[in-house]
């Protein structure tokens, strides 16, 4: 790939510029045939906000495969989760020359985010290339995510190339060790040493799996292969795993069944965070516990006494659902109120803005209170409807604004005013003439505060971004806004203001401006949690809070 050598200042201009100048909106489109390589198919339809047909066109497959390693396997809000699923799950034809290992980097980055499920559906409908280590490593990972350790093992057996890649190197001390072949092991682990190869957790995990010696504290399982091995020795979970786990562990966290309550609930509200699943989703699995009616009778006592408790935000859930007769209105909004209340992360926040989203618009022209109207505002907002949270901030004001309020409950109803800018400028235009305050001028948002990431990383997305903004390569651009907001998260140093810009422009260069919008919007809703996932008064490792049954599954 031939580097490009220019300033970031030049390339978020040329970005800003060229994406307003050349791009036509968006075009949503029907896949009526199906692709034959991994990488050109897609799932999504008409209706599903799919990317433009020729999304992939004159891109450089080279470069489309390093962006597709760069690929967040968090993504840091939802709507990055969002963008990651639009672009890679809409059908369009591969570049030209493209290698079978594409397709199998895009299933990769799927299946680590949390898409196990769409990555499989892509590799029944493709012709995926059997002897291509990328698309195995996919598969290994939804293996290892469903349980099954024995078939990945059977995958890396089976390998015809690529068997010295890191991936299949560390899951073979794995399959040693479930074979009992613990000298194979030892001398696979000791390569790996040598060659410089694992991080700390993973060679404590993986010396683990073949002694079988859980250490006294056991590291958080994040990546995948550590899940497997922490669940193949069966470990209890150690507290951090739910603010710092894969996408696609967080999504297996919530659908076993033998993980404590607690720990589900904790990583459904996460991973509905990084965007791996979606509200009805959510609502399904929520509503998927089961308690006697005398616990959910005394969910309001359990959130004074157990605020930190995940079970505490099913039992609110559950009781709010009870109270559908129209006497129980006031009821009902207090109660919800309590519930959004108690969320003491953005994570938190955000997947209970989704189970209530309904209940809050329902709850529309009933008396409030200022707080509670303030707390129904942000949930509107963070969903992206802009005319519903300027209602709700409407309602939190008496007929002389904001100069009737607390000064801290006037800064908090101005800071309020101008997220919803971010958002919806008319509607904040509105509120804030309404109020009596003025909008400030926007800052720019940032997910970090340092610009020390890999400069040969930053170099390589930035020359993508460029490259995308001035040829209307509209999936390269969403690939280059998800590579930039993972640079340098994975060595622990956040990303700085380069890759902030190439984020911000590359979404609109993509034909995402609504993702845009809103990852602004979430990024600075976030920062008031002050970088709080959720649960962060109580760990959610054991099993918490009553024991409720789980309703069977329709066909068992």
């Amino acid at each position: 790939m031939a580097k490009i050598r220019i300033t970031a200042a030049a390339a978020a201009l040329v970005i800003a510029t060229q994406a307003a100048a050349q791009l036509a909106p968006p075009q949503v489109v029907e896949a009526e045939t199906l692709a034959k390589d991994a990488f050109s198919t897609g799932v999504l339809g008409a209706g599903d906000n799919a990317l433009r047909a020729d999304l992939w066109r004159e891109s450089d497959p080279e470069m489309l495969e390093f962006l597709l390693l760069q690929a967040p396997a968090r993504p840091a809000t939802p709507s990055l989760g969002e963008a990651l699923k639009r672009t890679l799950l809409t059908t369009g034809a591969a570049p030209a020359n493209a290698s079978p290992s594409l397709g199998g980097k895009k299933l990769l980055a799927l299946s680590r985010a949390g898409f196990v499920d769409e990555a499989n559906t892509i590799a029944s409908l493709s012709t995926v290339g059997g002897g291509d280590p990328w698309t195995g490593q996919a598969m290994a990972i939804g293996d290892l995510l469903g349980g099954d350790t024995e078939r990945a093992c059977r995958r890396n057996a089976n390998l015809t190339s690529g068997r010295d890649e890191p991936f299949w190197v560390k899951l073979r001390v794995l399959c040693y060790a479930v074979a009992g072949e613990s000298d194979a092991a030892d001398l696979t682990l000791g390569v790996l040493r040598e060659q410089g190869a694992l991080t700390g957790e993973e060679e404590e995990f993986l010396a683990a799996s073949i002694t079988g010696a859980a250490p006294k504290t056991p590291p958080a399982a994040t990546s995948v292969l550590e899940f497997a091995i922490a669940r193949h020795l069966d470990w209890p979970l150690a507290p951090g795993v739910v603010k710092e786990a894969d996408g696609g562990v967080l999504v297996a966290l919530m659908q076993d069944n033998d993980v404590a309550p607690g720990v589900r609930i904790a990583a459904a509200l996460e991973a509905t965070a990084l965007g791996a699943i979606d509200a009805a989703s959510l609502r399904t699995f929520i509503e998927g516990f089961d308690f006697e009616p005398a616990m959910i009778a005394e969910a309001v006592r359990a959130a004074r006494e157990k605020p930190n408790d995940p079970m505490t935000d099913v039992l609110l859930y559950h009781s709010v659902k009870s109270m559908t007769a129209p006497e129980f209105l006031r009821d009902k909004a207090q109660r919800v109120a309590l519930a959004l209340g108690l969320a003491d992360g953005f994570s938190r926040a955000y997947g209970l803005s989704l189970l209530y989203a309904d209940e809050i618009v329902s709850l529309e022209g009933a008396v409030v209170s200022p707080d509670e109207s303030s707390l129904f505002a942000d949930a509107r907002m963070v969903l992206g409807d802009g005319p519903g949270a300027g209602a709700w901030l409407l309602s939190a004001l008496s007929g002389d604004g904001v100069s009737a309020m607390s000064e801290g409950r006037a800064m908090a109803f101005i800071d309020q005013v101008n997220r919803l800018a971010i958002l919806d400028p008319q509607t904040a235009t509105s509120v804030a003439r309404a109020a009596g305050v003025s909008l400030l001028a926007p800052e720019p948002i940032s997910t970090g505060t340092s610009a020390r990431a890999d400069i040969g990383t930053t170099e390589t997305i930035l020359e993508a971004a460029f490259d995308a903004a001035i040829g209307g390569k509209t999936g390269q651009a969403g690939l280059a806004a998800l590579a930039a907001s993972n640079n340098g998260v994975d060595s622990g140093v956040p990303i700085g203001p380069v890759n902030d810009v190439i984020v911000d422009q590359s979404l609109r260069v993509a034909g995402l401006a609504d993702l845009q919008r809103m990852h602004a919007l979430q990024t600075a809703w976030a920062a008031t949690f002050g970088g709080v996932t959720s649960y962060s008064a109580g760990g959610v490792a054991g099993d918490v809070g009553p024991a409720p049954r789980l309703k069977p599954r329709v066909g068992q």
